[in-house]
């Protein structure tokens, strides 16, 4: 199935939140920003119809949970899932 083609507020916006990731790895608050930045995201693209992004942006967001004090156990798969999706993003 072929990436959705998405303008690029869209893309610009997909970027920072990646960016955003890899801030909040050891940092729970920004980790609570991005899982929040995330999620207005995600709400973004289903309000446009962007369905095929959302529900892999759903799909990510589902593997985030920030932790209080400790070091998140997923967040090199969050992390690499956040990529394959920008990258997805860039080359459709």
């Amino acid at each position: 199935m072929m990436a959705e083609k998405l303008p690029p507020e869209f893309i610009k916006e997909l970027k920072s939140v990646c960016k955003l990731h890899e801030q909040a790895v050891c940092n729970k608050e920004k980790c609570r920003e991005f899982s929040k930045t995330l999620s207005n995201l995600l709400v973004s693209l289903e309000d446009m119809k962007y369905h095929r992004t959302a529900d892999r942006l759903m799909s990510i967001l589902i593997n985030c949970s920030p932790k209080e004090a400790s070091h998140c156990e997923k967040a090199t798969l969050v992390g690499e899932r956040m990529k394959e999706a920008v990258k997805e993003t860039l080359f459709r």
